[in-house]
């Protein structure tokens, strides 16, 4: 028999009703928080923050046997007893690495078996996920799944092959592998007039760990592997770049952007060929209890979207950071157990390729900033980056989360206990001096009634600097989104309608949600937005679709579009249609390509309207694993 650590028994106490009140009450809960005061949000963040280090002494992670459909529900007593055996399929104290947020069909099978109603205690919010999470997820889905489902059985057997070491584990095995995961070479031959300034414009490629990229031939060739020993992991991925030069700008463009951008003209931008080796991923993991220690270059996508994230994506290249996270979910204690499965990560990042920052104060209701740097070297220390985020499930059908980050400290401000603990203040941004560059963000996902297992709605909500000031709907950036995993009459297909929203009426400042006086190069790493494709000010959206052949053989088709307002660097606008595919001929190999035909007009950069076409190929292989036993 699987062991399992599901949460399912769970939902059958709570006996959550499937009805529309779930929904009203979802409504409710962020009208609410529009209307209270902002300092209950920051103190919020502060208790929660606190709840990290009181979680791993008395949190319980829970445990479920095997159901069939037609046993009854537990009582609350054989909950708990099942809390308490929670060890005899635990996987306490095992590390493991995580799967990369670009993998081609892992992420998206999951994604399929959740929307299906299959994967009751995951995270749509919170990922890159622990394979040994993974393998837990999917002993999970065995439990629940509808033998009769041709779909999920495919999705499962392949899943099952991908994680057979990790549920080895989980069952009881030793955790001690070592494996070169895979290698791969990518070419991308960009023809006609391709634009890399996500910043101020628009980025003919997206979501692609910051990869340089110009006009003309790129490659990215590259290894990766892991190492896992009891509560040890080890994970590096490298690659060697080579890319074209970007055609350079206008003298009448450099002179627009020098006189209306805080910092100096060119600190985001890379005109020339690039040619280097580059870590894309690298660190190292220690697990004690359900929890994951991690330290080194790490890359996470925070929000239920799939095509963009506001708060955290992969569109800018890997964060050195300190991660703390829960391997599983947990069930907090006492009354707090009614909030379902938890998921709670926080990280310590800091910031690169930051060349300025802002000197001065904030005097009598104005900023008094002088922009400090040098384009040749970069700041020394940097600024900091740390972030907050959980989510919880008071049932199967309704995820809410929430998250915060905060840009601080950095030359002119030294890393101190006391700097820290000023990113919580509640006496607002006009202070003396900056408390940092605050984000925070609510985001649920939800599976209506009558369509629990075909249709996902979710969104996300995400204010800088002041949450909850003011009218809810004029504070905050909004990225909803729906996502169908099997069209009537099409089980093979699915469909995602995804937007983003930035482009508030009375925005403060131009750019606001991305940018800072006090940190002038804003929400970046290495010149590339931390968060969404559809910019500091602008609106968007993307449609996408994707035959399944087999779960790792597929074609998507989509379209892609966002409009930056004029008054934010007079505005424009770049939309693009594409396919791609992955095809595994064999058990060891993969295929994939696209092909991608764009568009965009920018008038700060050209007063005509330019086009490019994107061809990828890319061939990955994937050695046998070698296990030790």
């Amino acid at each position: 028999m699987r062991n399992t650590e599901g949460l399912s028994p769970y939902f059958a106490i709570l006996q959550v009703n499937p009805g529309w009140g779930m929904g009203g009450f979802s409504l409710r809960l962020v009208t609410v928080l529009s209307e209270v005061e902002s300092k209950w949000v920051r103190s919020l963040a502060t208790v929660a923050l606190c709840c990290t280090a009181f979680a791993c002494s008395s949190a319980q992670a829970p445990v479920v046997q095997p159901q069939t459909a037609a046993q009854p529900s537990p009582s609350l007593v054989d909950f708990d007893r099942l809390e308490a055996r929670r060890i005899s399929a635990s996987t306490a104290y095992k590390a493991s690495t995580y799967v990369p947020l670009d993998d081609s069909w892992i992420y998206p099978s999951f994604d399929r078996l959740a929307a299906m109603g299959y994967l009751p205690t995951s995270t749509a919010v919170l990922r890159p996920w622990t394979r040994l999470e993974c393998a837990r997820l999917l002993a999970e889905a065995h439990d629940t799944v509808d033998l009769s489902d041709s779909v999920a059985a495919t999705l499962l057997a392949a899943l099952d092959v991908e994680f057979r070491d990790e549920t080895a584990v989980i069952d009881g095995g030793h955790n001690a592998s070592a494996r070169s995961d895979e290698a791969y070479a990518r070419i991308v031959a960009i023809g006609g007039t391709p634009i890399r300034d996500g910043f101020h414009f628009a980025s003919t490629i997206v979501d692609d760990f910051g990869r340089p990229f110009g006009q003309g031939a790129n490659s990215y060739s590259g290894l990766a592997a892991h190492a896992q020993w009891g509560p040890l992991a080890i994970y590096g991925r490298a690659e060697y770049q080579y890319a074209s030069a970007m055609p350079p700008y206008s003298t009448s463009t450099q002179q627009y952007l020098n006189a209306f951008d805080v910092a100096p003209y060119g600190w985001n931008l890379r005109f020339g060929t690039t040619s280097r080796l580059r870590p894309v991923e690298a660190y190292a993991s220690v697990a004690f209890g359900s929890w994951q220690l991690s330290f080194g270059q790490q890359s996470l996508w925070w929000g239920p979207d799939r095509s963009t994230s506001l708060i955290l994506s992969n569109n800018a290249e890997a964060l050195p950071m300190f991660r703390i996270a829960r391997s599983k979910p947990m069930i907090l204690p006492s009354i707090f157990r009614k909030a379902g499965p938890t998921h709670l990560e926080a990280f310590f990042a800091r910031q690169g390729g930051i060349h300025y920052i802002g000197l001065g104060t904030f005097v009598n209701g104005g900023s008094i900033y002088t922009t400090y740097g040098s384009s040749t070297k970069a700041l020394n220390p940097p600024p900091y980056l740390w972030g907050l985020a959980f989510t919880i499930k008071p049932s199967e059908y309704l995820e809410m989360g929430f998250s915060h980050t905060v840009i601080f400290a950095g030359y002119g401000r030294p890393l101190t206990l006391s700097t820290f603990f000023h990113t919580f203040s509640v006496n607002g941004n006009g202070q003396e001096l900056d408390p940092g560059k605050r984000v925070t963000e609510f985001n649920f996902a939800y599976h209506p009634p009558l369509l629990r297992k075909s249709l996902v709605l979710y969104t996300s909500a995400m204010a800088w600097d002041d949450p909850v000031q003011g009218k809810f709907v004029g504070r905050y950036a909004f990225s909803p989104g729906i996502y169908v995993p099997r069209l009537p009459k099409a089980p093979k297909l699915d469909l995602r309608l995804e937007a983003a929203y930035t482009d508030l009426p009375k925005l403060p400042i131009q750019g606001y949600f991305y940018n800072n006086l006090r940190y002038p190069q804003g929400y970046t790493n290495y010149g590339q937005l931390l968060g969404s494709w559809v910019g500091p000010q602008g609106i968007g959206g993307e449609a996408s679709s994707t035959w399944w052949f087999s779960p790792k053989t597929h074609a998507t088709i989509n379209f892609r579009k966002m409009v930056s307002d004029t008054g934010y660097f007079q505005g424009g606008h770049r939309s693009d249609t594409g396919v791609k595919f992955a095809w595994t001929p064999t058990a060891t190999m993969e295929l994939s390509g696209g092909l991608q035909f764009g568009s965009w007009n920018f008038p700060v950069v050209a007063p005509a309207t330019k086009s490019d076409v994107t061809t990828t190929i890319q061939l990955r292989v994937f050695p046998q694993p070698h296990r030790r036993d």
